[in-house]
């Protein structure tokens, strides 16, 4: 059920623009909405370029928070932007923070379904935007929809032909808080209860998490307890664990450490009835996070101390630690009895950060951090690979700056690349040489910065020349408390000779003790035309890069140190370089080369982390991953779109689309993870000796065969399920009867969980048998995990049980394929 639709509206940010500016465009009312331009950009709260932190329950295209302190930021191009809310329930507006390019945090009440927050900014500049929720009010119902208190993402509107912007931040930790009005913030800011003097970024939570650089979930419930449920229809401790509220189950969130701080709110009950349901909910904690640290806190006010002690030292986990507050706050630290205030907070959160240094050997955050980071590479005396990414290591964690530049130049000054954080044509890059179905290069969205905690990587628009000495400026707040470099001798390095030209075995390694140090790089390396083998060997490592094979480029093969040392991972989706993001990109830079579909397939081609476009390419001993989050929007992990591939012992990783091949494609002994049509193309393919886990309710399979020929064909694999894919909620395959009335979808001698649907199949356009024409889902020899036959009498009646004899004219792939006998890559161990 949707309650508050909270509608961003261009969040283009001007730098210098005044808390005043940001003021009067908040106060701007809904009647003015008619006023703003037609057609405008919307984006869903899950795009991958929005970076949420904190409890958000996702309903279809909404992001729902009860929880002060939870917070999304974004980058953008335009000149206005506002938001919409769903307020029909809301009887106590949730107030947030809106900042804009860093400017001073301005109050915003939800209390309307449309508000402008910042309008007349840069057109041609890239903003950043930070919207954190203040609070929640503890009282009104927050916990059973439709809640009457709340915040509900509906989507980002920017201006018409704005564009999100993918430059990402990765947290250094992840901080898990459970609490009571005190974790919430309530009274922070002065002695009374309520909304206006709540603030759940000034809890000591909040705090804490931004320390250490961490991505944060704080909940905190008012009232809430061990035995005592909270206000809002919020349940106790227990009741709520593990969800963002009734109905929204929250996701895994796999934290470094949780925080337990309840007990103040259960002074009422004895210690007797207090100390084992606080031990259970340890459990219940620890049995949600196997691996993490769990700090017990003493409350500030020392209610039940004893009994948690005790709980403690029961729960016999040397990862479960109690931490004794006592002393920790004076009495002028505290609004009210029991609420600290905002100098209490602080003083909290210092004795905290510093508990969780010596329990973790985390380092928080100090002044001086971004002063000297360590640069690579660095230095002439050893050469590095030409296709370096640039990386910068702080002491402490780091934020990118609002604007600047970083230069790349030639010994002599001249600037042969350049990273402007203000400029949007920075954020687009060539790949591989890929070029359109009319011969253009096509320009991909990409992140040129990436912040990973402490570690900044830059990656230039193009690979440097061979054997030459460079060296990078940086402009003063390109990152946060940097002074910048402005010297050619501060960070000075030298590339590598390239290897000779037409070799037939290349290395990578991103360290930089290879030929390359990124296996685009590599690929790059091969020439033109090629017609001989090139073998590519990957070191261990993770590759955040996108990676594109053209079709130019044929007998390529790539093999990993083992798929659980190399993996190569983008987060490229619809959103960034699909059919939505080529919407306004003129069609001769945007049209798929070697369309399969030359409809369906004019513009997503682009949106897989690892693209195939080239025939005979070969992988093997790596995991190839889409990073885009679940639900983010159609990703590709991997796509091949050529004749004779061949992929072996690998892991493709991904949600919606992850494995994709559209010509000739073999796979065996490998591992394939997805929700959402996670294998599929337009046929020829054939699986072998290899697990298919679906992760969430949906298909493994949408075939889309336009002709009569071999369509995807699995042999002996195994299907299994993550946790949250239910009995009966996977269907084998799915067709599109008026599109592709010839598919051919095939599992023989196959294993299957008792979450693969009964019906097996799913026929679509229409969902009628009699249509099914020529329509071929087959099946033979399916059993349970255990090997035991499972009953298929409930199959689609357009779907057929094979003879023994039919089985066995499919199980070579060699005669499926029609004499193509695919060979399978050595390992790195075997040469």
């Amino acid at each position: 059920m949707r309650q508050l639709r909270l509608y961003l509206v261009s969040l283009c940010l001007a730098v210098g623009l005044t808390a005043g500016a940001l003021t009067a465009a908040a106060g701007a009312a809904t009647a003015d909405a008619s006023a703003a331009a037609a057609n405008p950009a919307t984006f869903g709260p899950f795009d991958p370029r929005i970076e949420l932190q904190g409890h958000w329950g996702r309903d279809d295209d909404l992001a729902t928070t009860v929880n002060s302190g939870s917070s999304l930021r974004f980058r953008f191009t335009g000149g206005q932007v506002g938001a919409w809310f769903e307020t029909e329930s809301i009887t106590v507006p949730a107030q947030l923070y809106v900042s804009v390019d860093g400017g001073e945090p301005v109050l915003v009440k939800v209390d309307e379904e449309h508000k402008i927050f910042a309008d007349g900014l840069d057109p041609a500049v890239v903003h950043t935007a930070e919207i954190a929720v203040k609070d929640v009010d503890e009282y009104v119902n927050r916990w059973i929809t439709p809640v009457q208190s709340g915040v509900v993402l509906s989507k980002l509107e920017l201006a018409p032909g704005a564009k999100l912007v993918p430059l990402p931040s990765i947290a250094d930790r992840r901080l898990e808080f459970y609490g009571d009005s005190i974790t919430q913030g309530v009274m922070a800011l002065c002695p009374r209860l309520g909304i206006d003097c709540a603030d759940g970024t000034k809890s000591y939570a909040h705090l804490v998490g931004n320390a250490f650089g961490a991505s944060t979930n704080q909940v905190g419930f008012g009232k809430q307890g061990i035995i005592q449920p909270g206000h809002g229809n919020v349940g106790t401790a227990a009741e709520s664990f593990g969800w963002n509220l009734a109905g929204f189950p929250a996701e895994p969130f796999d934290p470094g450490a949780v925080v337990v701080n309840f007990g103040t709110n259960d002074a009422p009950y004895p210690a007797d009835e207090f100390g084992p349901r606080y031990l259970a909910y340890l459990r219940q904690v620890r049995a949600a996070n196997p691996e993490a640290l769990i700090l017990a806190l003493r409350p500030f006010n020392g209610t039940h101390a004893a009994g948690i002690a005790a709980s403690v030292a029961a729960a016999k986990d040397r990862r479960i630690v109690y931490v004794d507050t006592t002393g920790w706050l004076g009495a002028g630290d505290y609004n009210g009895g029991s609420h600290p205030s905002v100098q209490g907070h602080q003083v909290a959160a210092g004795r905290l950060v510093k508990v969780l240094e010596k329990l973790t050997g985390w380092r928080a955050s100090r002044p001086g951090d971004t002063t000297s980071p360590r640069l690579a590479p660095i230095g002439t005396a050893d050469a590095t690979c030409a296709d370096t990414p640039l990386r910068l290591t702080f002491d402490g964690p780091v934020e990118l700056g609002l604007k600047g530049r970083l230069r790349i130049h030639a010994a002599g000054g001249e600037v042969v690349d350049t990273i402007d954080l203000a400029d949007a044509a920075t954020f687009q890059r060539y790949v591989g040489g890929a070029r359109s179905d009319f011969g253009e290069l096509h320009r991909w969205t990409y992140q040129p910065v990436v912040v990973d905690g402490r570690t900044v990587s830059v990656h230039p628009h193009q690979r440097l020349a061979a054997g030459q000495v460079y060296y990078v400026t940086v402009d003063p707040g390109f990152f946060a408390g940097h002074p910048g470099i402005s010297s050619p001798a501060g960070w000075m390095f030298r590339t590598r000779h390239d290897p000779a030209a037409g070799s037939s075995r290349l290395t990578v390694d991103g360290r930089g003790d290879a030929d390359f140090c990124t296996v685009q790089g590599a690929i790059d390396f091969v020439a033109e035309g090629n017609d001989k083998e090139v073998r590519i060997d990957v070191a261990p490592g993770r590759y955040r890069e996108l990676v594109y094979v053209p079709q130019t480029k044929p007998h390529v093969t790539i093999v990993g140190a083992g798929a659980g040392r190399t993996e190569i991972g983008y987060p490229n989706n619809n959103l960034l370089n699909g059919d939505y993001a080529m919407a306004n990109v003129p069609v001769e830079q945007a049209y798929c080369p070697r369309r399969v579909l030359a409809q369906p397939d004019r513009f997503n081609c682009w949106r897989a982390a690892f693209g195939v476009d080239a025939d005979d390419f070969s992988m093997a001993d790596v995991t190839v991953r889409n990073l885009t989050p679940y639900r983010g929007s159609q990703a590709e992990a991997f796509r091949g779109n050529g004749e004779r591939i061949v992929l072996a012992r690998v892991r493709i990783l991904g949600y919606q689309d992850s494995l994709r091949l559209q010509g000739k494609g073999f796979v065996t002994d490998s591992y394939v993870e997805g929700d959402v049509d996670f294998i599929w193309g337009t046929g020829g393919v054939f699986v072998q000796d290899s697990e298919l886990k679906a992760l969430h309710a949906g298909y493994y399979n949408q075939v889309r065969n336009s002709d009569n020929g071999p369509g995807n064909i699995f042999v002996r694999v195994r299907l299994t399920r993550g946790p949250d894919a239910p009995d009966d909620s996977v269907f084998l395959g799915r067709v599109e009867l008026s599109r592709f009335p010839t598919s051919q979808v095939v599992f023989l001698d196959s294993a299957m969980d008792s979450h693969v649907k009964t019906t097996g199949f799913q026929v679509t356009s229409p969902n009628d048998c009699a249509a099914a024409g020529q329509l071929r889902f087959w099946e033979y020899g399916s059993t349970d995990l255990s090997g035991r036959p499972i009953d298929t009498s409930a199959r689609l009646a357009c779907s057929r049980q094979l003879t023994a004899a039919e089985a066995a004219a499919l199980r070579d792939p060699t005669t499926v394929f029609g004499g193509w006998q695919p060979v399978v890559p050595t390992s790195r161990s075997e040469r």
